[in-house]
């Protein structure tokens, strides 16, 4: 009886043991690979906090905070990106022991059992975007970017059809079906023999986010734009 009862107190010794550390430390590096898969981040910060501690091994989490600098969201960089979330439940069970024979995505969404906020931010700046402008639109120099709360300007010099010519763009970012978008508004061109030429192929709205997976069923939903920059938000349905 009291070399059962010594096996029994050694089992729970191992499975406390395991639950304080194992768990914890699996669910850490899960949650910063999910983060630098969408961010393309080199170095990625993160906490996770309890109270009692002793829930993370049972897979309930107060608050998540991680964060990510030098980050990447689609085709453009991000000054800083942060995940945060609260009231969190992990299914402990799936993720050390991922259910054969299904995606990734739907591992992940079985993961995430509950969440009573999940976010994920993120600040663009008017560098960033004056490097998107260069890639999209061909011929594009000297782009100057100006973000404002009530909108955005560029000023740039482009080549049509062999003639130099100044050009102002006006546009914003917005966030619609989930994804985030520059929508170009307005093209002008200051020259008068090219003010003939079509220019609504340069017009439409650039998809920013298009090849970006994002995690836990987050969506972008909120584009605030400030002087200098714009802050974006994906949160969960």
């Amino acid at each position: 009886m009291k070399k059962f009862l010594a096996f029994i107190v050694v089992v729970l010794i191992a499975v406390g043991a395991f639950l304080q550390f194992a768990v914890p430390k699996a669910l850490t590096n899960y949650i910063k690979n999910k983060v630098t898969e969408v961010t393309n981040a080199q170095e990625v910060a993160l906490s996770l906090d309890a109270l009692p501690s002793a829930k993370i091994g049972l897979g309930y989490i107060d608050t998540v905070n991680c964060t990510a600098a030098d980050a990447t969201i689609g085709e453009l960089n991000l000054k800083k990106a942060q995940l945060y979330g609260s009231s969190i439940h992990i299914d402990v069970k799936e993720l050390l022991m991922p259910t054969e024979g299904i995606s990734r995505e739907e591992h992940t969404n079985r993961i995430l059992k509950y969440a009573g906020k999940l976010e994920l931010s993120g600040v663009i700046t008017e560098e960033a975007l004056k490097n998107f402008l260069a890639q999209k639109i061909d011929h594009l120099k000297d782009t100057q970017v100006f973000m404002r709360p009530e909108g955005i300007t560029a000023e740039a010099k482009v080549k049509i059809l062999g003639r130099e010519a100044d050009v102002q763009i006006s546009g914003q970012i917005i966030a619609r079906e989930g994804d985030l978008y520059f929508q170009m508004n307005n093209l002008n061109v200051e020259n008068a023999v090219l003010r003939r030429v079509n220019l609504d192929k340069f017009l439409g709205d650039f998809n920013i986010t298009e090849h970006v997976k994002m995690p836990f069923g987050m969506q972008f939903r909120t584009v605030e734009m400030r002087n200098g920059e714009a802050f974006v938000k994906a949160t969960r349905n």
